[in-house]
């Protein structure tokens, strides 16, 4: 139908070009003007359109304007010209800075929903979700780390050195003998309100404290009060869940970009999670190499709630090794006092059995 429609309307004018065109030639420009209106007034009144488009889409709005305009200024020509790359532009910027969320979620549901846009949407404890609505590739791959560090709350990079920076410091602080190392790779410091710098229990063994520090690995509580001066920024989650349902495809570069982000984390003990991967999304970074020692694929999931609970289940079973540690401690601690109990009732024993053999002698 439409094949057929065109052809009518191609013969129409071409008919009025050939016999029509030399009846017209006589008439005034003003009378040609007022024709070539007559016909493009349904095209003029698309103006009054542009109120409703910016309410819809204010970027359509923009780019129809600025099309009118360029047409308008530099011709119909080079007008149309302007306003395709200038709508190209558009969809580079808006590439480059997509929509991402946070997400939590809805009480006794398993719906996880923006925490800017829903008010009753909880984030699990220790755990940040991010939502990112767009493809990953070499022009946004800045936009997506900048949406990390937004639903973070902190800079992995600059979190990592400022650790090295302390354990440095704190590093030199032994070698002066102002901290002791132990064989358990802790470190002590008098008035130091660290878990981790406990005193050692045997101080005055001298080779306890002549352990070479670099073949000692210190532990630091890092969310504790440090014994060096450093602004070590805190680290309040212990999990990162990328919710990759609406990425379409990667580049090599997004590829490379998801493995460095995956690996900052690790080194400040943040585990990274990927959930809703698609199968084509998930072959790519197969064959672009992202996968390694450090990065398994068990960290795939096939939807956000399945990956929070499994963190839930680590915790609750960390928590659980915890306190199974805790009684054994405190059975070890109960012990001596048990046995030394138990000696003093079979002592009470043989005492009321002697009397009662002096008794029945006498």
């Amino acid at each position: 139908m439409w094949a057929i429609a065109g052809i009518i309307s191609a013969g129409i004018v071409m008919v009025a070009i050939v016999a029509l065109g030399k009846l017209l030639e006589p008439l005034q420009k003003s009378v040609l003007a007022a024709v070539v209106i007559a016909n493009l007034k349904g095209m003029f009144m698309q103006v009054c359109d542009v109120p409703r488009l910016w309410r819809q889409n204010k970027t359509d709005a923009v780019i129809w304007v600025f099309t009118c305009v360029a047409s308008i200024i530099l011709g119909l020509d080079l007008g149309l010209l302007a306003g395709l790359v200038f709508g190209l532009l558009t969809v580079v910027l808006r590439i480059q800075f997509p929509s991402w969320s946070s997400l939590g979620i809805i009480p006794t549901t398993d719906i996880y929903k923006s925490t800017k846009n829903y008010k009753n949407v909880e984030e699990p404890e220790g755990v940040k979700i991010l939502r990112f609505s767009s493809p990953i590739f070499y022009g946004n791959v800045d936009g997506f780390k900048k949406c990390i560090k937004s639903t973070v709350g902190f800079d992995a990079i600059r979190v990592y050195n400022k650790r090295m920076k302390a354990l440095r410091k704190i590093r030199k602080l032994i070698q002066k003998g102002q901290l002791r190392a132990t064989k358990n790779g802790i470190i002590s410091n008098a008035g130091s309100a660290n878990s981790a710098f406990e005193p050692d229990e045997d101080i005055g063994d001298p080779e306890e404290l002549d352990v070479p520090t670099k073949e000692i690995e210190i532990r630091v509580d890092w969310n504790s009060e440090l014994p060096v001066k450093v602004n070590v920024p805190k680290v309040p989650i212990h999990s990162l869940v990328l919710d990759c349902g609406a990425i379409s495809f990667l580049d090599v570069v997004g590829v490379r970009s998801l493995r460095v982000v995956v690996k900052e984390f690790q080194r400040i003990d943040v585990n990274v999670y990927f959930a809703s991967l698609q199968d084509h999304v998930i072959e790519k970074l197969e064959k672009c190499g992202f996968f390694s020692d450090n990065i398994r694929k068990d960290i795939f999931f096939l939807t956000v709630h399945d990956a929070v609970l499994h963190l839930q289940n680590q915790v609750k079973s960390r928590e659980g090794q915890d306190s199974i540690l805790e009684m054994i401690t405190l059975i070890q601690d109960c012990k001596d006092p048990l046995e030394l109990m138990e000696a003093e009732l079979i002592e009470e024993e043989l005492d009321v059995q002697n009397e009662a053999m002096r008794r029945l002698a006498s």
